[in-house]
């Protein structure tokens, strides 16, 4: 019975930590930016991938280059995002490269 109540208690607090992080965002203009930016901080990967595609920007350039209220997307997001670990996850893998080598190809040339 005293474990139930210390994880109910444990439960409440952790709720009341995450509303109390909870914030309410307005957008100051209706520029490309500030879209991309309201949608990275809303954390909806549908949302966000649609601002992207309508921006005309990719993904790379979005984490390199949008600031959202004086500091890059990816800080932005990870401070007053609702979902910062899917958001940064989806805008950064714009950010990455990959190449392939064909060993065999490579291997018959030397």
């Amino acid at each position: 019975m005293f474990i139930k109540k210390v994880l109910v208690s444990a439960l409440m607090i952790t709720g009341v930590a995450a509303t109390a992080q909870a914030e309410k965002l307005t957008a100051s203009d209706g520029s490309i930016e500030t879209s991309l930016c309201m949608a990275a901080a809303n954390g909806n990967r549908a949302v966000m991938h649609n601002q992207i595609k309508a921006s005309g920007y990719s993904a790379k350039f979005v984490a390199k280059n949008i600031a959202c209220n004086g500091e890059n997307i990816l800080a932005f997001v990870e401070k007053h995002g609702k979902r910062p670990e899917v958001m940064i996850h989806m805008i950064e893998r714009g950010e990455q490269q990959v190449s392939i080598t064909d060993i065999a190809q490579h291997q018959a040339q030397k």
